[in-house]
Order: C-alpha cells, then structure tokens, then sequence
C-alpha cells in the first residue's frame, strides 16, 4: 500500500512506506514509591544497545504478537511475570537508519503499573528504577530525548525517527504525543 504501513511475514517485519523495519517491543514498567513516580530502565548487557540504559523490551519473534513479546521480553529481562492482561498498548516509535537500513525497526509501546515488584539482574539487563525527573538521559540512545519527554507523563506516544548518518545521532523526529500536535524538529548530526 503506496505511503501506507503493511505486515510482512509473520509479525518479525512491518513495511513502512516501501521499506522494511524490524518489529520489536518496548515496555515501561511504572510504580509510585512514597508518593513519587518512577521508571523501570535498564542498562543493557548484551546484544544491540550494550551499555546503554534502555526500556525494557526486544524482538518479536515468529507468529508472536507484539502483546506476548513484551509479557516475554519483561519475563527475560527483569524476572518480573506479567499477565497480557496488565498491559497497555502506549503508541510506536519507528526508527530509521538510513546508513544502516538492516537496523531500521518499529517499536510497540506498551506501560504498566506494577507496584511493590522486585526487578532482578539478568544476563542482558541491570534494572533500576528511576524517578521521571531523573531519567539518565547521557546513557541513553540520543534519540530518547526527543520522544521520551512526550511519553512519560502521558504514557502514549507516536514517534518517527531519522537516525543520522553516524547511527548514534538524530537527523530527523516527529513526535504526537496524547494530546499534542505532531512536533517535528531536523539536526545535522549527533546532539
């Protein structure tokens, strides 16, 4: 479909105006600690993003939807078990590298309020919680900083980032959070 998004495959591709971006998942898990909100990030161990802090989240495999990977991805990553059912679709952020098109991916939001739980170590992920007005935005991918701020208090987002060139900076982002008109803003290179 002609500047439309359409499935490929069993749920692992999405193409997206032609080209294909990877499917994967994103969930951030919330709680409130004496009065005061806060977000479960992690600093990844493994595999692509390794020593940033990130969401929690991964691909999505198969026949799998976007719903079970995150249940999943949260299970692998934090030994926290959640039910499908405690989850709620948050919106997508669609990532692409034009140097780099095999990176391109899309990523399924999802949130949830998981109280009193303990996140443990894993082989890929360091949890650790974080109020909304700490978020460690230096270790994190640089394109963070341009939708996340829009998603916290609101929990929803639609975001479409261009990386640049290098990979690590943002060309280009478009960002509708709830409520908000799209936002769009360009850079020449890393910021």
């Amino acid at each position: 479909m002609a500047g439309g998004t359409r499935p490929v495959g069993l749920g692992e591709w999405l193409d997206i105006d032609g080209v294909a971006h990877r499917c994967v998942t994103l969930c951030f898990l919330f709680r409130t600690r004496d009065g005061v909100e806060e977000v479960l990030l992690g600093l990844k161990r493994t595999g692509f993003g390794a020593g940033r802090i990130v969401a929690l989240g991964g691909k999505i495999d198969g026949s799998e939807t976007a719903l079970d990977a995150a249940v999943r991805e949260v299970a692998e990553e934090s030994s926290i078990r959640l039910e499908p059912g405690e989850l709620e679709a948050a919106g997508r952020v669609t990532w692409s590298f034009p140097a780099a098109p095999r990176s391109n991916m899309t990523a399924f939001l999802f949130t949830a309020d998981v109280g009193a739980v303990t996140a443990r170590t894993t082989e890929e992920i360091e949890p650790h919680w974080y109020t909304l007005d700490a978020i460690p935005w230096d270790g994190m991918w640089q394109d963070a900083r341009h939708w996340l701020p829009a998603f916290l208090p609101n929990r929803r987002v639609d975001a479409r980032i261009v990386m640049a060139e290098d990979n690590r900076g943002v060309a280009s982002a478009s960002v509708r959070g709830e409520d908000q008109e799209a936002s769009t803003c360009r850079s020449s290179g890393p910021s």
